[in-house]
C-alpha cells in the first residue's frame, strides 16, 4: 500500500502564487490524510481551476497544464504517493493537492523530494531533483539508461505587453507573452553533467569519447533538429 509522502509543505490560495508561501510541516502523523484534512479545512483557502487556463490577449502559459493533472510524488526515502499536481514556471514550484475537489493548495519543498511524475492531456513529465546540477531545482527527465540520462530545465519569463505608437511609428507587441527558455543537459552515469544544445558542435564537444558512434548516429538520422533529436541520441548512446 502507498504511504502519505512526508513533505514538508506551505498553504498557499491560487491568487497569490508569486508570493512566498507560508510553510508548514502537514504530514507530521500515522495517519497523514487525516491529518491533512484537518489542516485543510483550518486553512480555508479557496482555489478557482481557471487559475492555470490560458489567459486572454496571452501567448504562452505560465504552468505546464491548464488544469491539475494527477501524479505522483516520491520523497528522499522512496516513500509515494498519488495526487493532483501543476507546476509554475516562472516561479520554479510545485503545487501539490490531495483531492480532485479540494480547494486547498500547498507547495513542495523541492528539498524533501526525489522525484515527482505529472501527466495530463497527452503530456507528461518527470521532474526530478539532480545533484550534479542544481539540487534546488526540478528538472525534466526526458530519457536515460546505462550510461546517459538527459533533462530538460525550462525557466519561462513574463513579458507585458508593451506596444506604443505615435502615429507613424509602432513597436513592440499587444499581447502578454510567457516566453519559455530551455536549457538541456546530458549527465553522463559516472561523470560531470555538460550542458547541450540542438547544435553538432555542441554535442561533438559534449561527448568527445563518443565521437565515432556521433559520426554513425548523425550519418542515419533523418528526423528534424529539435528535442526530439537529443532524445534519439541518448537513447542511441545507451543500447
Amino acid at each position: 500500500m502507498k504511504q502519505v509522502v512526508c513533505l514538508l509543505l506551505g498553504v498557499i490560495p491560487v491568487s497569490v502564487f508569486a508570493q512566498e508561501p507560508v510553510r508548514a510541516n502537514l504530514f507530521n502523523s500515522a495517519d497523514g490524510r487525516q491529518n491533512f484534512s484537518n489542516y485543510a479545512a483550518q486553512a480555508q483557502v479557496s482555489v478557482e481551476r481557471k487559475h492555470f487556463e490560458q489567459r486572454p490577449n496571452t501567448v504562452g502559459t505560465q504552468y505546464l497544464f491548464t488544469d491539475w493533472a494527477k501524479g505522483t510524488v516520491v520523497d528522499t526515502k522512496g516513500t509515494s504517493y498519488e495526487t493532483y499536481m501543476n507546476y509554475d514556471k516562472v516561479g520554479q514550484n510545485l503545487y501539490m493537492k490531495i483531492k480532485d475537489d479540494s480547494t486547498v493548495v500547498f507547495v513542495v519543498d523541492k528539498e524533501q523530494i526525489k522525484y515527482a511524475t505529472l501527466q495530463g492531456g497527452g503530456a507528461a513529465y518527470w521532474l526530478e531533483r539532480v545533484p550534479v546540477l542544481d539540487n534546488a531545482k526540478l528538472y525534466n527527465r526526458l530519457t536515460g539508461g546505462s550510461k546517459y540520462t538527459l533533462y530538460s530545465l525550462t525557466k519561462t519569463k513574463f513579458i507585458a505587453a508593451n506596444y506604443s505608437s505615435n502615429g507613424i511609428v509602432s513597436s513592440g507587441n499587444m499581447y502578454d507573452e510567457f516566453k519559455d527558455e530551455t536549457t538541456y543537459y546530458i549527465v553522463p552515469a559516472n561523470g560531470t553533467a555538460k550542458e547541450i544544445s540542438l547544435k553538432r558542435k555542441s554535442i561533438n564537444a559534449a561527448l568527445p569519447a563518443e565521437k565515432e558512434r556521433l559520426e554513425l548516429f548523425f550519418k542515419n538520422y533523418e528526423g528534424e533538429w529539435n528535442e526530439k533529436l537529443l532524445t534519439e541520441l541518448v537513447n542511441f548512446l545507451n543500447s
